[in-house]
Order: C-alpha cells, then sequence, then structure tokens
C-alpha cells in the first residue's frame, strides 16, 4: 500500500469544479496533474491523475506523486469522489476500508496488465 501520511485527513482535502468530468474529458497526450493542499502543512502537492475506477458504486481516482526513491519512480494513492453540496472533491480514505480498496485495485492491474513480480523472475 503507498505511503500517504501526509495525506491522512477525514474530510476532502481540496476541490475542483467538476473534477470527475475534467478528469474524463482529459486526453491520453495531455497534461493530466492536479494540485492538491494538504490541509495540515498547506503544502501544495502535484500529482498525476493515473487512472479512475469503481469499486461497490463508489468512484475512486488514483493518483501519482514523484518520489525520491531510486527503486521507484512514483507512488501511487487512491483518493475517494465525493461530492458536498453539488461540488466534486477528492477525499482521502483511511484504516480498513484504504486495505480493502487498495487491494482491490493492485488485484485489478494484476487482472489487466499481468504481475510484474512473476514477470521479473
Amino acid at each position: 500500500m503507498a505511503e500517504d501520511k501526509d495525506m491522512n485527513q477525514s474530510e476532502p482535502v481540496n476541490s475542483k469544479d467538476e473534477l470527475l468530468d475534467a478528469i474524463s474529458e482529459m486526453e491520453v497526450d495531455l497534461d493530466r496533474t492536479i494540485s492538491l493542499t494538504d490541509e495540515e502543512t498547506g503544502e501544495e502537492i502535484e500529482f498525476i491523475v493515473d487512472d479512475t475506477f469503481n469499486m461497490n458504486g463508489k468512484e475512486y481516482v488514483v493518483l501519482l506523486k514523484p518520489t525520491d526513491d531510486p527503486d521507484a519512480d512514483y507512488e501511487y494513492i487512491i483518493m475517494e469522489t465525493v461530492e458536498i453540496d453539488g461540488e466534486s472533491m477528492l477525499q482521502t480514505i483511511t484504516g480498513k476500508e484504504a486495505d480493502v480498496i487498495y487491494d482491490y485495485y493492485d488485484n485489478l492491474c494484476d487482472e489487466l496488465y499481468g504481475d510484474d513480480e512473476e514477470s521479473d523472475k
């Protein structure tokens, strides 16, 4: 599971007008970055919108963040899209719910793209 210690809030971390519409209208070759503000630190962090998926009637967005880890270019976090006062927002998922959602997405990727660990052997 990706580390997202600075992003653990129960409230949405940032709002974007018509977020889901904007994501769905992005073309593959266009810049797919969004900026989110960490409510604890006030730091603005840029993410690449990598994927969206549905699980149990909820929509999730997979975001990539550059990392200093020499073994990985990016770390990913998954955020739930929620609507508050008619506005689409991203909300951090936490606890056991996060474990289930990350496992689901990992399995989904394994089914679609194969298991990278097995292909390395």
